[in-house]
């Protein structure tokens, strides 16, 4: 495994270089993009996401123990309705050769009976392990059951409850994965990366289920003029995937964990807010989730990938407080 360069401080300029000789942008990314630069980064993402699904277990090294955290990497990217998002998914489908799915339910994630036959129908999040789920229009009225399910399993990956029918044993193993049946409580263990579009603003979005799902993933929004879909309609290349084949099991060494940490801290040190205190800890392992599949890091992106988390962050419920502060203010 590859080390990284210490990386530069942000207070000593809004412009500075890596270790790699790349400028890097500690101010948040306000500056209109090109549709080629949005599905640059789509592309990207996506590329991560997809190798990250081939790694089972990430260990980090700290001072004085080892510990191991998700390896996956997930994504939500957010678009008005026209901008490509289920093209988007539909290509990266066909690139891994996964079926995009709708809006889910929770059966549909984690598996139902057969009442008819009493067996087992395993769920997305088994039918898509050691690979990508791909989930369009992802909407976020959801019960407080249905996200605590999704949330685990975005997280730490396993599932178990106790079914009100008994049905036939099931036991079907892949791996270290499996997912088992037997006198009415099913358990699975599974692993996958999921890459979710929705239309949804966040600003009318305020549910904690919410802020803790945006928490562990990695936002990208974007908004392609009409000259800029014209181009793709005429035949502009849409997605790109990168081939990525880290090793099943990846160890990040002390040293180059501890400047990951540093430059987290750097960076949230400019902008010390709650939300960015909230979001400190996710934005390591997900910048360690990255290093793992490429073996190496980019401070510029590492740059860009906190100023999208917090800048997504930041707009959820929005709408709402602003409304508070305005009638508040009338009063």
């Amino acid at each position: 495994m590859t080390t990284v360069d210490s990386p530069p401080h942000p207070m000593s300029g809004s412009i500075e270089r890596s270790p790699y000789g790349e400028p890097i942008s500690y101010k948040a990314d306000t500056t209109k993009k090109s549709a080629k630069e949005h599905l640059a980064n789509i592309s990207h993402l996506a590329s991560l996401a997809i190798g990250s699904a081939k790694i089972r277990k990430l260990t980090l090294h700290q001072r004085k123990e080892s510990i191991q955290i998700r390896p996956q990497i997930h994504v939500i990217l957010r678009a008005p309705t026209g901008s490509l998002k289920s093209t988007v998914l539909a290509a990266i489908g066909k690139h891994e050769g996964r079926t995009v799915l709708d809006e889910i339910t929770r059966p549909g994630l984690v598996g139902t009976v057969d009442q008819r036959v009493m067996q087992v129908i395993p769920g997305a999040a088994w039918t898509c392990r050691n690979g990508i789920l791909l989930l369009d229009e992802f909407r976020f009225k959801r019960q407080s059951d249905d996200w605590v399910v999704f949330l685990k399993l975005l997280e730490d990956q396993t599932y178990a409850r106790k079914l009100g029918v008994f049905s036939s044993t099931i036991n079907l193993q892949d791996g270290d994965l499996y997912l088992r049946q037997e006198n009415g409580q099913i358990e699975m263990k599974t692993r996958f990366a999921a890459v979710l579009a929705t239309m949804r603003d966040f600003k009318r979005v305020s549910s904690q289920e919410f802020k803790a799902f945006v928490n562990r993933c990695i936002p990208y929004e974007y908004n392609p003029t009409l000259k800029e879909l014209e181009s793709i309609a005429k035949g502009a290349e849409l997605i790109k995937i990168k081939e990525y084949n880290p090793d099943q099991e990846v160890e990040i060494n002390r040293s180059t964990y501890l400047r990951i940490i540093k430059f987290v801290h750097d960076h949230m040190s400019v902008r010390d807010t709650a939300t960015a205190r909230q979001n400190y800890l996710r934005i390591v392992g997900d910048l360690c989730r990255i290093h793992a599949v490429e073996d190496s890091m980019s401070w510029k992106f590492a740059g860009q990938i906190i100023n999208w988390k917090i800048d997504a962050y930041n707009q959820i419920g929005l709408y709402y407080r602003e409304k508070e502060t305005r009638g508040s203010k009338k009063s």
